[in-house]
């Protein structure tokens, strides 16, 4: 008897197993349901190569994607296969939905694409498209992940996603060189608003670059309006991206004008605490500034002095940007005003 139920529970054993490695792994079902979906809603359309389906192309005009560059500036709306938009970059299509909130950013990025960066339907989306153009596919399941494989089965068998996606994309710009990218723009930006500033550098063991710039006029200040080098202060300031959109103020009035306006914050000028290096630099006790916010305040050596500092996001959120307001690779402007010394008599 003994040997008669160990035979059984040998043969169960083997039987669950067999049953277990033909269970269809989640890129497969992910795929026979894509396949039926595509069949029900889209009739006669084939995958590419990398597996997408193309539903609409409208060609662009400029440079041809060059898969060598490492950024591509994009547009991008995402929805589910049953067409509720996940995320979008577009503002007139955030307000249809009612989705829209004042002091988002809303407009083209950067998108760091590759291994390790970008989904690999997302660079196979951009594969032929133009600068200027604009395309929407299902970029299946299996593809959303930023690991790299040789074939789509390899993809299929590694996937732990199960719901395909629908990706909108206006290609708007493509470089390898993004720092370089919001040098020039940060250059232009400067001589249009401020003439032929030059630029600074905050850093004393650094030589200036062009990524950073203060600009303020001094000349009616005396010894007698400065700062202590580790003095207590006050000050008011007012952030914004280069298109002008304020993210952060001091300023009631300022924040009520952007639309940001928030009842529960206080809006009043807010303590600094100086220090003999920029980087030890406190306001309301937190060191935890960005670089070219601290540098600003770093240069700012007269109480009443107003200044702008504007700097790349080297000095700045770098290639995380901060939330929604924020994105990646941003340039910023902050105006800043020293407004009290509490050292002073």
């Amino acid at each position: 008897m003994k040997t008669k139920y160990l035979l059984l529970a040998v043969l169960g054993l083997s039987a669950w197993g067999c049953a277990k490695e033909n269970t269809p792994s989640t890129g497969e079902t992910s795929q026979s349901y894509l396949n039926l979906w595509m069949d029900k809603y889209h009739p006669g359309i084939t995958p590419t190569s990398a597996g997408l389906y193309i539903l609409e192309d409208k060609p662009g005009t400029g440079a041809l994607w060059n898969y060598e560059n490492d950024y591509a500036y994009v547009e991008v709306t995402v929805r589910t296969l049953n067409g509720t938009i996940s995320s979008t970059t577009d503002e007139t299509l955030s307000r249809q939905l009612g989705t829209y909130v004042k002091g988002n950013y809303y407009g083209p990025r950067f998108q760091a694409i590759g291994d390790g960066y970008s989904y690999a339907g997302f660079d196979a989306l951009l594969d032929g498209m133009k600068e200027g153009g604009e395309r929407t596919a299902v970029v299946p399941a299996w593809m959303l992940t930023t690991k790299r494989y040789n074939t789509q089965q390899e993809y299929i068998n590694a996937s732990s996603i199960s719901s395909s996606l629908i990706y909108s994309v206006k290609f708007d710009g493509q470089t390898d060189d993004v720092a370089q990218v919001e040098k020039d723009s940060l250059r232009r930006y400067v001589t249009r608003h401020f003439g032929n500033v030059a630029p600074v550098t905050y850093k004393t063991d650094e030589s200036a670059d062009g990524t950073f710039y203060f600009i303020s006029d001094v000349s009616g200040f005396t010894e007698d309006d400065a700062r202590g080098e580790t003095d207590n202060a006050t000050i008011n300031y007012t952030g914004r991206l280069l298109n002008g959109q304020v993210f952060d103020t001091t300023i009631e009035k300022v924040a009520k004008d952007a639309g940001i306006y928030n009842a529960s914050k206080t809006y009043a000028p807010v303590s600094v605490t100086f220090s003999s290096s920029w980087d030890s630099i406190s306001m309301s006790g937190s060191s935890t500034l960005i670089d070219g916010f601290k540098g600003g305040l770093s240069l700012m050596k007269f109480v009443g002095q107003k200044a702008v500092v504007v700097f790349t996001s080297a000095h700045g959120y770098t290639s995380t940007g901060s939330g929604d307001t924020i994105p990646a690779w941003s340039p910023l402007q902050f105006e800043l005003e020293l407004v009290t010394d509490e050292n002073l008599e």
